[in-house]
C-alpha cells in the first residue's frame, strides 16, 4: 500500500475513535444530562402552582440541601423564584431561595402522614397554591382516631416530641397559649390548657390527649386556617 493510503487509513481511524467517543460521550450527556445549578447530583425540579402538595425537608444554604437529599434519595429541589409563590416557611421567616422535597403528593393528608413521622422530624408540608400564607397545620390533615395519645410522664421520643409541638402550636394559634410554651415537652402546663379545651368543649377534663380530644382541637382550631372542621378525618 502506498504510503499516502496509509496515512489516509490512519487519519480515517483516528477520526473515527474520536467521533466515536464524541458520540458516546454526547449520548452519555442527553440520557443523564439534568438541570443542578447547585451540583448536588439530583435533578432541580422546580414546581408551579399544581395545588398538590411537597415535604420540604431542607431549605437555604449547600449544607442542609445536601444532608436532605443524601438521606432522601428521592428528593429533588427547587429554586422559589421560579417556583409557586406559596409559603415555603411560615409567616415570620423569610423565603428561602432553595428548598429540597418530596413528593409532589396529591393531598395533604398523603404529605402529613409522611411528616409526622421521626425520619421528618424538623420538615414543612407545602401547598402549591399561590397565596397560600403558611405550611400546613397536619394536625388538620389527619385522621384523630391515628393521633397517638399524649399526657405527663409519657416516654420521651422524637415522635412524641412532634406531635406535642403540633398540638402546642395549634394552642398557640387558638389564644389558649403563649408561644414560649410550645417547647415539644408535655408538661403541666400544656396538660393545664387541654384540660380548659376538654370543659369548654364539653368532654372530661382529664389533660390526656386521647382520639376525642384530638378531634376537639380540629373542630376549635382547624377553621382558623380556612379549613373545613371535618377536614380529613371520617
Amino acid at each position: 500500500m502506498r504510503p499516502v493510503a496509509l496515512i489516509a487509513v490512519a487519519v480515517s481511524a483516528v477520526l473515527g475513535v474520536a467521533l466515536g467517543i464524541g458520540g458516546g460521550l454526547a449520548l452519555d450527556r442527553g440520557q443523564d444530562s439534568f438541570e443542578d445549578p447547585l451540583a448536588l447530583g439530583v435533578p432541580m425540579v422546580n414546581q408551579s402552582c399544581t395545588g398538590q402538595f411537597l415535604l420540604a425537608i431542607g431549605k437555604g444554604g449547600l449544607t442542609s440541601l445536601a444532608a436532605a437529599l443524601s438521606s432522601n434519595p428521592g428528593g429533588h429541589y427547587l429554586d422559589t423564584d421560579r417556583s409557586c409563590a406559596t409559603a415555603w416557611t411560615d409567616s415570620t421567616r423569610p423565603t428561602p431561595h432553595w428548598v429540597a422535597y418530596l413528593g409532589p403528593y396529591g393531598s395533604g393528608a398523603q404529605a402529613c402522614a409522611v411528616r409526622m413521622t421521626a425520619a421528618n422530624q424538623g420538615s414543612t408540608v407545602t401547598h402549591l397554591r399561590p397565596g397560600t400564607p403558611d405550611t400546613l397545620h397536619c394536625v388538620c390533615y389527619l385522621d384523630y382516631h391515628a393521633m397517638p395519645t399524649l399526657s405527663t410522664g409519657m416516654a420521651a421520643g422524637v415522635t412524641a416530641t412532634m406531635w406535642t409541638r403540633a398540638l402546642q402550636n395549634m394552642l398557640v394559634d387558638m389564644g389558649r397559649a403563649k408561644k414560649d410554651d410550645a417547647t415539644g415537652l408535655y408538661d403541666l402546663t400544656t396538660a393545664s390548657q387541654v384540660r380548659q379545651l376538654q370543659r369548654d368543649t364539653n368532654i372530661g377534663a382529664t389533660g390526656v390527649v386521647d382520639p376525642l380530644t384530638w378531634h376537639a382541637v380540629q373542630r376549635v382550631g382547624c377553621p382558623l386556617y380556612d379549613l373545613p372542621s371535618t377536614n380529613a378525618s371520617p
